[in-house]
């Protein structure tokens, strides 16, 4: 049985799609609209729109569109009935599930996880915990630490889970897509896939637990670290471990701090370095780039001074300048890492670290120049390509200038060569994509725009002059407004979206619904008169009625043609002449 309509809508107009989005990206208020940088493009100034009252968000610079509801399948990976559920179960709609009473599949794996949570919470208070507390506190971890990040321990027990999963009613199907048991190779059975560890939740941004991380006790165990399988809610890719507990210290401070593990991390809080996540032993990728840009537009990365944490730098150069944002290295010469950094150094010394931190591309070409012949032809040769390759790739001109500077210093050219060659290799184009509608018909825009913003004033006449709009896509969107007119429905964003088909024509339905805010309808009754008058007039399409009436029947729209007819044989009287 599906979802009934009527609660498909009481979900999009119960729902705060502000407050939804705000989770995921942060927003900013901007007149009637909240605004912030796309989830689904890179840019740097923020062109994603979101607007409260009508219920849809828009970016002005990939054309992304969408209600509540789409926007947490496009950013969630939902079905659209997973996507209806989880918001009518945020804002206390009750929705009769389907005939078979299975509830979503997503919901199970939370429930699972939550319940995996109080299980290693509880082993590690309990006695069989202690030699993980023990653990704990050789490594600085104090109670309030392990309550702030959900801590716990996995005993060394095949069973142990796997049974207190089973009292809870949750079936081992379930428990094997959450990444809490494994089925046994040799037979029936399943065991426990954390054993004798000490276990990290690892949440999403809203605070949920999707998977979990965990540390050896023993040292001959491998791995040392384990993570959940990926899920239908876990994407190592594109989780960072401890943002949700980050999120407001990043936007405090304005910048964040970005470490490859558990315990650097959760070193890095112990010493009051509240803006820090974590990549759970990663390199940094796109999405986490894309994730961490709507807090911040300043990275400071983490890396060992040794060669493989030199290198690790500069492979993640390309991924900052792909999407347009800087990030500084912060280069610890103590330690194997962070957390050793910080109990060898001091917290002093890595705030130290981290205003001495240069940029990735001022750090890549010192790196380059070091291990080149610069007083050598060759050498010169392979440090002008090897930084022309990067330089190119900068779009904002104040930073492309700066390192072209640096590079024309180096080499002791002037900086007009290097401008010269960085416009040989071409540089790289911003993402625009324009809306099909602002460059239309005048008429026929002006016409659809009214009407959408004065419903009202539809009448028979207007449907006449929609079906006798020249541009295809704008007769589209205004059979969907008729549509919507005809039935009494308000023509809202989330209604009109859902009419039209294909991303891009919902795109520019999506602008124009924005567009209109402007003060741009002013004497609407007029500009509706006006915008007939010349439509219909255009070629052999002539303003009297019996034409249209004619047109109409032509085009197949004999229910528009009656009841156009209908209005000319009853007076205002309202008695047939």
């Amino acid at each position: 049985m599906s979802i009934p309509k009527e609660k498909i809508e009481e979900v999009r107009e119960r729902a705060s799609i502000v407050q939804v989005i705000n989770e995921y990206v942060p927003l900013t208020k901007r007149g009637h609209n909240h605004v912030g940088l796309c989830p689904f493009h890179s840019e740097k100034s923020p062109s994603f729109t979101v607007n409260e009252e009508k219920k849809i968000f828009y970016c002005f610079g990939c054309n992304a569109t969408g209600n509540v509801i789409t926007f947490l399948m496009k950013k969630d990976g939902l079905a659209f009935p997973e996507a209806v559920r989880a918001l009518a179960s945020r804002y206390g709609i009750t929705i009769n599930e389907s005939k078979s009473g299975v509830p979503d599949e997503r919901e199970q794996i939370y429930s699972a996880l939550k319940a995996a949570s109080e299980y290693f919470s509880g082993m590690l208070r309990a006695a069989a915990g202690d030699p993980a507390k023990e653990y704990l506190k050789g490594r600085g971890l104090t109670g309030e630490l392990a309550k702030r990040f959900h801590i716990g321990f996995a005993p060394n027990k095949w069973d142990g889970l796997f049974m207190f999963l089973k009292k809870k009613g949750i079936g081992v199907d379930v428990a094997c897509k959450a990444g809490l048991l494994v089925k046994k190779d040799n037979g029936p059975g399943y065991y426990d896939r954390f054993r004798n560890r000490v276990i990290f939740p690892i949440t999403d941004v809203r605070g949920r637990i999707i998977g979990f991380g965990g540390r050896a006790l023993d040292e001959k165990s491998l791995p040392k670290y384990l993570n959940s399988p990926e899920s239908p809610v876990f994407k190592k890719g594109e989780t960072l471990f401890g943002l949700a507990q980050a999120k407001e210290a990043v936007s405090k401070e304005g910048y964040v701090l970005v470490v490859e593990g558990y315990f650097d991390l959760v070193a890095l809080h112990r010493h009051g370095f509240l803006n820090s996540v974590a990549t759970m032993g990663t390199a940094l990728t796109t999405d986490h780039i894309r994730t961490l840009k709507g807090y911040t537009s300043s990275i400071y990365a983490l890396f060992d001074s040794d060669e493989a944490g030199k290198k690790a730098a500069l492979r993640g150069l390309n991924l900052f300048l792909n999407e347009d944002i800087s990030c500084r290295a912060v280069l610890l010469n103590q330690g194997k890492d962070p957390d050793e950094f910080l109990q060898l150094a001091g917290p002093d010394a890595l705030r130290e670290a981290i205003v001495d931190a240069p940029t990735l591309m001022e750090y890549y070409l010192g790196s380059l120049r070091a291990r080149l012949n610069m007083s050598a032809p060759e050498g010169k040769k392979k440090y002008f390509e090897d930084a022309l390759s990067y330089l190119s790739k900068i779009g904002n001109l104040a930073e492309r200038g700066h390192y072209a500077t640096i590079v024309a210093s180096t080499l002791g050219i002037g900086v007009d060569s290097v401008y010269d060659a960085i416009k040989g290799a071409g540089n790289p184009g911003s993402l625009k994509v324009k809306s099909g509608f602002q460059a239309r018909s005048l008429p026929e825009l002006t016409l659809l725009r009214v009407i959408m913003k004065h419903p009202e004033l539809f009448s028979p006449e207007v449907e006449t002059a929609f079906e006798a709009f020249t541009d295809d896509e704008l007769k589209t969107a205004a059979r969907a407004v008729a549509g919507l007119c005809r039935e009494g429905v308000a023509v809202s964003g989330p209604a009109l979206l859902e009419r039209v088909e294909g991303e891009a024509l919902k795109g520019s339905m999506a602008e124009l619904l924005f567009r209109e805010m402007d003060g741009f309808v002013e004497e609407p009754a007029r500009m509706v008169q006006d915008s007939l008058k010349s439509i219909m007039n255009r070629g052999k399409v002539k303003t009297s009625t019996q034409d249209m009436i004619k047109l109409l029947e032509q085009m197949g729209k004999s229910d528009i043609a009656i009841e156009l007819r209908k209005r000319i044989e009853v007076g205002p009287s309202g008695k047939r002449h």
